[in-house]
C-alpha cells in the first residue's frame, strides 16, 4: 500500500530506524534490513513448510534533491504488509545490491542468532529500474 507522505518531515520522521547491512549469500551481495525480533519471528512462523508469496514494491519519491524509497513488502498468504523508507541518498549501496542480486534479506535487529530470511524478488528488472532511476536523479542533485 502506498503511504500518503506529504512533506520532509513525514517522510523523515517515518524512515526505517533499524538500519540495513548487505551479507554475503553464496558469493551474492543481498542487502538485509533489520527488524523487529517479533516480525521476523512472525514471518519465520507463518512461513515455515509453506509456499509463500510476497509482492514487493519500490515507491521511489523525490522533490529534486531528497530521494526517498518507500519498499512494500506483502505477504499474502499471510496478511502482513510492511513498509520499509529508506532515504537513498544515502543508502545507494542497498539499491545497487539489490538490483544485481534480486533478492532482499530480512534480519531480526537484536538477536545473537544469524538468522536471514531471504525473500526472491519476483521481477528482478524493477529493482534495476529503480536503482537506474535512483542514480540518474542523484546525478542531477
Amino acid at each position: 500500500m502506498r503511504r500518503n507522505l506529504t512533506n520532509l518531515g513525514e517522510f523523515t520522521s517515518n524512515l526505517h530506524k533499524l538500519g540495513y547491512s548487505i551479507v554475503d549469500y553464496n558469493d551474492l551481495k543481498v542487502p538485509c534490513l533489520y527488524v523487529e525480533n517479533n516480525l521476523f519471528d512472525d514471518i519465520l512462523n507463518n512461513s515455515y513448510n509453506k509456499k509463500t508469496s510476497i509482492d514487493t514494491n519500490l515507491n521511489i519519491y523525490d522533490d529534486g534533491y531528497h530521494i526517498f524509497v518507500d519498499i512494500n513488502l506483502r505477504f499474502l498468504n499471510m496478511d502482513l504488509e510492511e513498509n520499509f523508507l529508506l532515504y537513498a541518498n544515502e543508502t545507494l549501496d542497498f539499491f545497487y545490491n539489490l538490483s544485481n542480486a534480486g533478492m532482499l534479506g530480512l534480519a531480526p535487529a537484536n538477536s545473537s542468532k544469524p538468522n536471514v530470511f531471504f525473500i526472491q524478488l519476483p521481477k528482478k528488472d524493477r529493482a534495476e529500474k529503480a536503482f537506474e532511476m535512483i542514480q540518474k536523479k542523484l546525478k542531477k542533485t
